[in-house]
């Protein structure tokens, strides 16, 4: 049973493998008591006692380690969701057709598209597969293919950048549905649409902030089913790295939405 259990959960921290190795550990010393004592003077053997706490602690053991696989499997299939709400079809259809149109009049610029496009989907694929966080400079990058893109068919738009702290880590997807949520629902058709994306250090964690000059809505309705990529975005902050989701909005001003990220999160090293 030590065996399949190593061998079933070897992925497990190795301190935690050290739970099933001491509950058989202590079964034998038990044994060992029980031999060199006399029964007559026991109401109930060591190796009883033994058996019934192991088996208790192992349960517990098991029961952990089978929540962890389940969570685990939901946060894949919460993965595929993200993806899936990333990856819209219109928005496939959308940049298709303008590279497309591109490849008639700025052939360059179609080619340079294309590759652009093709790195946005294999970044979006390899987002499935991850668990973990990721450099804000990965994320960032992520998100200028996107906005290129958008700004291609909404020359009346355009994004701006003020970085001043991308020294630490966050979860995939994160800033691009914001940049994304912006343009569909706040600037989109404006001639003078502007999105702003800037990130800085303070006291104790990393403001990230995705502002725009648009339409604005309540934001007491922007959780709801039109809304999914910022909740799957507000959902992952708080349970992946423990930060925040602020959304202010005003019909007809525009939007701000920051996000804040507990400093000490896997910072990088210069």
């Amino acid at each position: 049973m030590l065996i399949y259990t190593l061998l079933r959960f070897r992925e497990t921290r190795k301190k935690e493998q050290l739970i099933p190795v001491s509950i058989v550990l202590s079964i034998i010393v038990s044994v060992v008591i029980d031999v060199h004592m006399s029964m007559e003077s026991l109401s109930v053997s060591f190796l009883t006692i033994a058996t019934v706490v192991g088996s208790v602690f192992y349960y517990i053991w098991l029961h952990l380690q089978f929540v962890r696989e389940h969570e685990r499997d939901l946060m894949a299939a919460q993965r595929i969701q993200i993806m899936m709400t990333q990856i819209q079809p219109h928005f496939l259809f959308n940049a298709l057709n303008t590279i497309r149109a591109l490849y008639a009049k700025n052939p360059p610029l179609a080619d340079k598209t294309l590759e652009d496009f093709s790195t946005y989907l294999r970044q979006n694929l390899e987002s499935l597969s991850q668990s973990d966080l990721i450099p804000v400079s990965k994320e960032l990058e992520h998100t200028r293919l996107y906005a290129e893109i958008e700004m291609l068919r909404f020359p009346g738009i355009r994004i701006e950048y003020q970085i001043q702290d991308d020294r630490f880590d966050i979860p995939a997807l994160t800033i691009q549905p914001l940049v994304e949520n912006a343009i569909r629902h706040g600037v989109r058709g404006k001639k003078d649409g502007l999105v702003t994306v800037s990130s800085v250090r303070e006291a104790n964690h990393h403001r990230i902030t995705v502002s725009d000059n648009g339409k604005g809505f309540d934001p007491e309705k922007t959780l709801d089913g039109t809304h999914i990529g910022l909740r799957n975005v507000k959902e992952r902050v708080e349970q992946m790295c423990g930060g925040k989701l602020i959304l202010q909005s005003e019909i007809g001003k525009g939007t701000c939405i920051t996000m804040l990220i507990p400093e000490g999160r896997k910072e990088q090293k210069p």
